[in-house]
C-alpha cells in the first residue's frame, strides 16, 4: 500500500502548477519564452509591451499566477483569476474572486466580469496571460444575452448526472456562454498578444475543450450542442432548448471557428497534462526497482467498468513472479440517471470504480489498487478516492458489508470508508484528471 500512495503523492508532484509554470515560462532580460509539452515555443521582448495583464480561471490558476507573478514582477500592470473556494492563493496584486465548482454561481459569474472589465481596458501593444486549467469552465461563467445562470447550471447538473463527457459537456456549455469557445476574445482590444497557459483536464488533451477553450477556436456548431441535449434528455430545459435552436436558424452568433482573425496574436500553451502526473508515478515505481506499464491517458469509459478492467489486471499480475506496477490515466464516470435506488449515496468516480475492483477482485497475495481524482475531489464527498487490498476485502466479509448494494446505489464512499480505503488529500491545487495505479510483490 505504502508504494501506491508514494506513487500517487509523486504523480502530484510532478504535475504541480507552479512548478510547470516555472518550467515553460523563461524570462532573461528582457526575452519571455514560452514553451508547451509538445515542444512549440513563444519568444517575446516583453519590453515591447505598454502594460501586461494576468487573467484566468480553474482550480491550479491560483498556482500558475502565483509563479507568474515571480517570474514576471512588477511588470504586471494588473488582472484578475477565479478560483474555488477554500483555495490557497498567495498572490498579490491581482484582484482574486472565489466561486463555486462543479456547478457555477454569482461569484462566478462577477469573477468573469471582473475578468472582462481587464480585458476590455487593453491596447493594442498589450500582452495579455491567460490561465487556464480544469474547474475553468464552471468559474469562468457568464450566460449569453436571455439566458439565466440557473438555467445553465441546471443544463449542467442534468448532463453530469447522465453521465455526458466532459466534451460533450462543454459543446453545450460553450454555446451558451458569452465567454467560452474563443468568445473570450471578444473583449480584447484587437492587436494585443495573447498567450494562455493551459492545463489539461481532459482525456485527449483538446485545448477547445479545457476549461471549455475561452482562447481556442471553435469547430462545435449551436446543432452539436442540440445533439448532445438530445442524446441526454435535457431538452425539456425550455430556455436552454430554445436559445440553442435559436443559434441553429442564424439566430444567435456562432463561437468562433478556426480561421478567424480574432486568433491571429493567440498562442495557447498546453504546460500539463495527465501523463505529466503519470510519468511522476512511473518514475516513483522505477526508484523503488518495480517494473511498471504505462497503460496511456485515455481511459474515459464508466467508473464501473474501469473497476473490472483492474480487476482483470490484478489477475494477470497475480501469475507475475517479479514486482510490477501498472500505471494509467483519464476520466471514467458515473451515470446517476440509471440507478435503482431512490436516494444517492456518497462518493466518485474513482471510489467507485475502485468498489466495482473491489466486487471481482480476488484477495490474493501483496496487491494494492488506488484510483484518484488529481484535484483531490472526487464526485460529492471530501476524498479523492479510494484504495483497495486483500485486507479491505477481508474487511468487508468480516463486517458483513454488501458491496454490490453499495455500489447500485453509487454510495462507495460509505462502503470504502468501512474498510478504512479512502485517500484525502484535500484540495491540492492542481487538475489533471484521475490516475490509477496498480502494484503487485510476489
Amino acid at each position: 500500500m505504502k508504494l501506491c500512495l508514494g506513487a500517487l503523492e509523486a504523480a502530484l508532484q510532478s504535475s504541480d502548477p507552479a512548478h510547470l509554470v516555472r518550467r515553460s515560462v523563461r524570462l532573461r532580460g528582457s526575452v519571455l519564452s514560452v514553451n508547451d509539452i509538445y515542444g512549440k515555443s513563444v519568444k517575446l521582448d516583453i519590453d515591447s509591451f505598454s502594460s501586461i495583464y494576468v487573467v484566468g480561471a480553474g482550480k491550479a490558476t491560483a498556482s500558475m499566477a502565483g509563479s507568474l507573478c515571480t517570474i514576471l514582477g512588477r511588470r504586471i500592470s494588473g488582472g484578475a483569476i477565479t478560483v474555488p473556494y477554500g483555495a490557497q492563493v498567495k498572490t498579490k496584486g491581482l484582484q482574486i474572486t472565489e466561486a463555486s465548482h462543479p456547478l457555477p454561481d454569482h461569484n462566478g459569474v462577477a469573477g468573469t466580469q471582473k475578468i472582462i472589465r481587464i480585458l476590455k481596458s487593453t491596447e493594442r501593444n498589450d500582452l495579455v496571460f491567460v490561465l487556464l486549467s480544469g474547474g475553468g469552465s464552471a468559474l469562468l461563467p457568464l450566460p449569453a444575452k436571455g439566458l439565466s445562470l440557473s438555467t445553465k447550471r441546471t443544463v449542467t447538473k442534468l448532463l453530469l448526472a447522465a453521465g455526458a463527457s466532459i466534451g460533450e459537456i462543454n459543446t453545450v456549455r460553450k454555446h451558451l456562454s458569452a465567454v467560452k469557445g474563443g468568445r473570450l476574445l471578444n473583449y480584447v482590444a484587437k492587436g494585443c498578444r495573447v498567450v494562455s497557459l493551459v492545463l489539461s483536464d481532459v482525456v485527449g488533451d483538446d485545448l477547445g475543450a479545457i476549461a471549455s477553450g475561452p482562447t481556442v477556436p471553435d469547430p462545435s456548431t449551436f446543432k452539436d450542442a442540440i445533439a448532445v441535449m438530445k442524446k441526454y434528455k435535457v431538452t425539456k430545459v425550455t430556455q436552454a432548448s430554445r436559445y440553442l435552436n435559436l443559434g441553429a436558424t442564424g439566430g444567435a452568433k456562432e463561437t468562433p471557428k478556426p480561421g478567424d482573425s480574432i486568433f491571429e496574436t493567440v498562442s495557447n500553451m498546453l504546460i500539463g497534462n495527465n501523463y505529466t502526473a503519470c510519468k511522476g508515478a512511473i518514475e516513483f515505481f522505477k526508484r523503488h526497482r518495480v517494473k511498471t506499464t504505462y497503460l496511456g491517458s485515455e481511459f474515459n469509459c464508466r467508473a464501473t467498468t474501469l473497476g473490472k478492467r483492474l480487476a482483470d489486471a490484478v489477475a494477470s499480475c497475480s501469475r507475475l513472479a517479479v514486482s510490477s506496477a501498472l500505471v494509467m490515466g483519464g476520466e471514467s464516470t458515473v451515470n446517476l440517471a440509471s440507478r435503482k435506488a431512490k436516494k444517492v449515496g456518497i462518493g466518485g468516480r474513482n471510489q467507485e470504480a475502485i468498489l466495482s475492483c473491489a466486487v471481482r477482485m480476488k484477495a490474493r497475495g501483496n496487491v494494492t489498487v488506488a484510483c484518484m481524482g488529481t484535484d483531490g475531489v472526487d464526485g460529492n464527498s471530501d476524498a479523492a478516492g479510494g484504495i483497495v487490498t486483500p485486507r479491505s476485502i477481508q474487511l468487508f466479509a468480516e463486517k458483513g458489508i454488501n458491496v454490490k448494494q453499495f455500489l447500485a446505489r453509487h454510495d462507495s464512499y460509505n462502503a470504502l470508508a468501512r474498510a478504512n480505503s479512502l485517500i484525502f488529500t484535500g484540495q491540492t491545487g492542481t487538475n489533471v484528471n484521475d490516475i490509477a495505479v496498480l502494484c503487485y510483490l510476489p
